[in-house]
């Protein structure tokens, strides 16, 4: 239970995988090349022992000599490494008549192995306990079958191999433990630079923003960074605009409510169906404010948001405000692909559209021309247009060019606003067309 809690708590964190990927990692590479280098090293060893032994062969065999209907061997001329006892090089040859032994031998009786093979080896014991490595062949010599035995002593060999093998084992048990420790150390320093970043978000209050830079923190999760910022500037903004959400509504309605006052006083009011009329009319203007301002509170609490086709928005603002103002015959233009699409609440995309339309179509004697290439929206009229004073104070709130127009002079306001939130540019010119230019830069939210 222990051993699935552990590894329980360790898929749970990012360090504790990475320790634990990291450390078998290690032990798996490490393992495999110890393998392939104690293989290498065995091998080599055994194949320079056996080469050795064949050429020892060869030097015996040229001393092996078959005379007078017998076999005669020159151990005297043969070399002294035979010749001393237990030296660890040995021979033995088995004719068909009878068998040599070298005089290192000291009389001891190596096992010779039979065997149908031409070339035989095997381990056995030798004279003073030594452990030799035997390499019998087969010979046809002067028309008979002799075999001979070469053996050496390989416990040199063997303990230098061993000891090579305690010394790899050594070095690549400290290699791995210093390896371990050496990236567990900078994974935790790794880990250790976002403490600030935990800690601002600790501290973090609605309508802050957070004083990180990206500089301050791993180049991995600059983009985190980013996006965190971004989401969090947002919610900034957003919560600016709740606050402002009353406001709105109570300047919205002051001048449907005086005007309903007024009405509900007249005492012709029994009489002029006109009044009842405008009444009815005002009354339901008051309501479209009502929840205008209600539904910009969802805006703070959607932060998933969707790609939003953009052609049939305007189209349905068009249409609709062809409806609202039949009295103007405007030509409207519109330059938009029918791929064009931007990250916005359709909401929002709605107050922010139909706030620039509806301000174009009030103003505009007969032409909007209305153009998004992807990244910026432009729309103008050939209205009036403004002064250069007047175009400065256009988007302080309930600031009015002519209070003939109806209105309450907080669209533009609320443009303002949203164009803040989603982290876009707005700014306002005088047209060629002859009235006010509106142009919205999208580079933050714009998506084709």
């Amino acid at each position: 239970m222990a051993f699935f809690k552990t590894r329980e708590i360790a898929s749970r964190s990012i360090q504790g995988q990475l320790f634990l990927t990291l450390t078998l990692s290690l032990v798996a590479i490490f393992s495999v090349f110890w393998w392939l280098s104690q293989t290498a090293l065995h091998t080599i060893s055994e194949s320079y022992l056996l080469t050795r032994l064949e050429h020892d062969k060869d030097l015996v065999e040229e001393h092996l000599v078959f005379r007078n209907e017998r076999w005669w061997m020159g151990s005297a001329s043969i070399g002294p490494i035979y010749l001393t006892p237990h030296s660890g090089h040995y021979y033995a040859i088995q004719t068909p008549t009878e068998r040599f032994f070298s005089p290192s031998l000291d009389g001891f009786r190596l096992y010779m192995r039979p065997s149908n093979d031409r070339v035989d080896v095997y381990e056995t014991k030798g004279p003073a306990e030594q452990r030799v490595l035997v390499r019998s062949q087969l010979l046809h010599k002067d028309g008979q079958d002799v075999r001979i035995y070469i053996a050496e002593n390989h416990e040199p060999i063997q303990r230098m191999v061993l000891r090579y093998d305690f010394l790899f084992a050594f070095l690549t048990l400290v290699a791995l433990l210093s390896l371990y420790f050496v990236h567990k150390w900078l994974l935790r320093r790794a880990f250790g630079r976002l403490t600030p970043l935990e800690e601002e978000l600790k501290a973090f209050r609605l309508g802050q923003s957070l004083g990180l830079k990206e500089e301050e923190l791993p180049q991995e999760v600059h983009s985190l960074l980013h996006s965190l910022n971004l989401a969090l500037e947002k919610s900034r903004l957003q919560f600016e605009q709740s606050r402002q959400h009353n406001s709105n509504l109570s300047h919205s309605l002051k001048t449907p409510l005086n005007l309903i006052f007024q009405l509900l006083e007249d005492p012709a009011l029994r009489d002029k169906p006109e009044l009842k009329a405008l009444l009815r009319q005002q009354s339901q203007r008051i309501l479209e404010l009502i929840e205008r301002e209600l539904k910009a509170e969802r805006f703070a609490h959607n932060q998933i948001i969707q790609p939003l086709p953009l052609k049939p928005l305007v189209d349905d603002l068009q249409a609709s405000f062809a409806r609202l103002y039949p009295q103007k015959s405007i030509l409207f233009e519109c330059d938009v692909q029918e791929s064009a699409a931007l990250l916005i609440e359709q909401e929002d995309a709605f107050e922010l559209f139909g706030n620039l339309l509806d301000n174009a179509y009030k103003w505009a004697h007969s032409k909007i021309h209305c153009v998004f290439d992807g990244q910026k929206l432009v729309i103008e009229d050939d209205g009036p247009g403004v002064s250069d004073a007047q175009l400065a104070r256009l988007l302080k709130r309930g600031y009015r060019t002519d209070e003939s127009k109806p209105g309450h002079g907080i669209g533009l306001s609320i443009v303002k606003q949203l164009i803040s939130a989603y982290k876009a540019e707005l700014e306002l010119t005088h047209s060629d067309l002859g009235g006010l230019k509106v142009t919205i830069r999208f580079s933050q939210i714009s998506s084709r």
